[in-house]
């Protein structure tokens, strides 16, 4: 009896909590984010590349990522990307914190709690990057992601 209620416990452990939930392989399309709306307004300027950072402002390594991001972003040498910030946090808590990190190539979604379930995400800061056809070239941990790996990507 203990031997098939550890099965079971293990089975139900193992399995996936979260049916919505996609694996994102390289090369291959990624889900379509569909935010309700932009804080500030400030929707994403059109780039080749873009870069897709899930954030929490609960975690500090998401505002240390971000700062990371908004320099790469306005990088001249580098690549030209946009970075688009995914929150499911309230916009008023959330807006004034990104502010400060918002440019003409930064954006937040807000409400964007279906984003993190289509591309899975599970942990903060989580980033992927992605091409003007929607394919994944890079993801995972957004503080090692930089210029090399971007340059890297899209070669």
């Amino acid at each position: 009896m203990k031997k098939a209620l550890l099965i079971l416990l293990s089975a139900w452990v193992l399995t996936p909590s979260d049916a919505e939930a996609q694996n994102i392989f390289l090369g291959e399309r990624v889900p379509e984010l569909r935010p309700a709306g932009w804080i500030d307004n400030r929707h994403p300027t059109p780039a080749a590349i873009t870069y897709v950072e899930f954030f929490h402002s609960s975690n500090p390594a998401c505002l240390t990522s971000l700062k990371r991001l908004r320099a790469l972003a306005g990088n001249s040498s580098a690549p030209e990307m946009r970075v688009i910030v995914v929150t499911r946090e309230d916009t008023a808590r959330i807006a004034p914190i990104l502010r400060p990190y918002l440019s003409e190539r930064v954006t937040a979604t807000i409400h964007a709690e279906r984003g993190f379930a289509a591309f899975g995400v599970t942990y903060v800061p989580f980033g992927v990057l992605i091409d003007s056809r929607h394919r994944a070239l890079w993801m995972g941990n957004s503080l090692q992601f930089n210029k090399q790996i971007l340059e890297q990507s899209i070669h």
